[in-house]
């Protein structure tokens, strides 16, 4: 086993090794998230709460890349999340990287993080007008996201699954970003690249076209032209996943 552990969290090496036994993970912690590929629990570690993500579904094709020429999943969320903090964006505090070997090549890799008490924002797919009670909640989350982009930072899988949340006591919020393995790093984003990455909250074209119309404000005087194209990729998105999804059904 390969293992790379924070130095702040040395202490909880040997525990963190027992996460890659098969019946230890399985038959332990709380379920967070276990959808398509990933697996996401909850455990108590010596006395800290760990959130730890564990991939799965690697290809024959990734197990070489990320044994030989590309780092797992799990190493660039570690890294990613080191890197987003450093730069002011809130995100919980990577522990450690574990991947497992066969023959050389990459059978299991897992992210372990710290816990966070921010709450998840999926349940805004549902989202309603009549919830005016949300709208400081995404006032605040567009300005955020804007300056996220400021920074030039690109999250690839941005929805409202990986962002969390909290209110503060003066009724402001703080948001972390989560399932970091995604993720561009550049000195300046285009107005193209900005209007394209928020398009992909996972959102209806109600709330989207809100976060839309409140994220602008923050870009240009010319809101009108700017929310239309942001609306046209919206609409272009839906139509690739769309697309994709009949594919799988004629394939599997």
């Amino acid at each position: 086993m390969k293992k790379l552990v924070n130095p702040k969290f040395e202490y909880l090496s040997r525990s963190l090794e027992r996460l890659m036994e098969a019946d230890y993970f399985e038959s332990n912690g709380d379920l967070l998230y276990n959808v398509g590929r990933n697996v996401v629990k909850r455990f108590r570690l010596d006395g800290v709460d760990v959130v730890v993500k564990r991939f799965g579904r690697i290809t024959a094709f990734n197990r070489l890349m990320y044994s030989t020429f590309r780092e797992s999943k799990a190493m660039r969320a570690y890294k990613y999340a080191s890197k987003l903090r450093a730069l002011g964006v809130s995100t919980p505090e990577e522990i450690a990287v574990l991947e497992t070997f066969g023959n050389g090549v990459l059978k299991d890799d897992c992210f372990v993080s710290a816990y966070s008490s921010h709450r998840s924002m999926s349940y805004l797919r549902e989202f309603t007008f009549e919830r005016k009670e949300l709208y400081p909640l995404l006032d605040s989350l567009a300005r955020w996201i804007s300056g996220i982009h400021d920074k030039g930072i690109l999250h690839q899988d941005l929805n409202v699954g990986n962002i969390l949340y909290q209110e503060l006591p003066d009724g402001e919020f703080s948001f972390q970003l989560i399932d970091n393995n995604r993720m561009q790093f550049r000195q300046h984003l285009s107005i193209d690249e900005r209007l394209k990455n928020i398009c992909k909250l996972s959102t209806n074209f109600e709330l989207h076209n809100y976060m839309l119309s409140r994220y602008v404000e923050q870009l240009s005087s010319d809101c009108n032209r700017l929310e239309m194209k942001g609306c046209l990729y919206k609409l272009m998105l839906e139509y690739k996943q769309m697309g994709k999804q009949k594919v799988k059904k004629l394939l599997f």
